[in-house]
């Protein structure tokens, strides 16, 4: 079953979190996250552990992501994509040191953004190159990570609103000045499954504890 991204909260509102065999995938664009419990998801709507600087980190603060047609030529681009590819790289070896299901989640992701950095660079290095299409494929291949992050329910406010606000104008400056078509900026989403567990595995399982 497939959710809308905010969706997901109303959603585990309504179930027995309780109930065994519920899992979750994020599908982000190319960045595809399987196997995340309800516990995992619960943790996620109220991490007090999140690094709320990590969004002006990855976004607010590249303007390669948001700004209009400033970076027309290869050169001006190749910089600031490296730096968002090495920082990606660097927190995701920090989150996976870490450990937790909740870090695996973030470092997954910041892992695809600097794979959409990376896959620009090599591009932008090629003789020739249309450096409007390099970079309207790079937003479109950050956008539903980049968005992941924008929603994140323990952003802070200000950090919020900042977002949003050049995230909308990204999208606009796709539509007008990249070659962009609105469809072609996914959305990321959840896909929900049940599997009721096996009674007669479960009682094998006690089984096997006693003896």
């Amino acid at each position: 079953m497939r959710i809308a991204f905010n969706e997901i909260w109303n959603f585990l509102n309504l179930l027995d979190t309780k109930e065994k065999g519920w899992t979750y995938a994020l599908q982000a664009g190319k960045t595809v996250i399987e196997q995340i419990t309800t516990e995992t998801m619960l943790s996620l709507k109220k991490d007090e552990h999140y690094d709320t600087e990590l969004l002006p980190s990855i976004f607010t603060f590249r303007e390669i992501l948001w700004q209009p047609d400033v970076f027309n030529e290869a050169g001006m681009s190749l910089p600031s994509l490296r730096i968002l590819e090495a920082y990606c790289k660097e927190v995701t070896v920090e989150l996976e040191e870490k450990g937790g299901e909740l870090n695996k989640v973030y470092a997954h992701l910041l892992r695809g953004l600097g794979k959409c950095s990376g896959k620009a660079v090599a591009n932008l290095d090629k003789e020739r190159v249309e450096v409007k299409k390099v970079l309207g494929d790079f937003r479109t291949c950050a956008f539903p990570i980049v968005k992941f992050f924008v929603y994140h329910p323990m952003n802070r406010r200000d950090y919020f609103i900042d977002a949003v606000n050049r995230l909308n104008y990204a999208v606009k400056i796709m539509l007008t000045q990249f070659y962009g078509r609105y469809t072609e900026l996914d959305e990321p989403y959840w896909v929900v499954s049940f599997n009721k567990p096996d009674p007669a595995s479960k009682k094998l399982v006690q089984e096997v504890k006693e003896q």
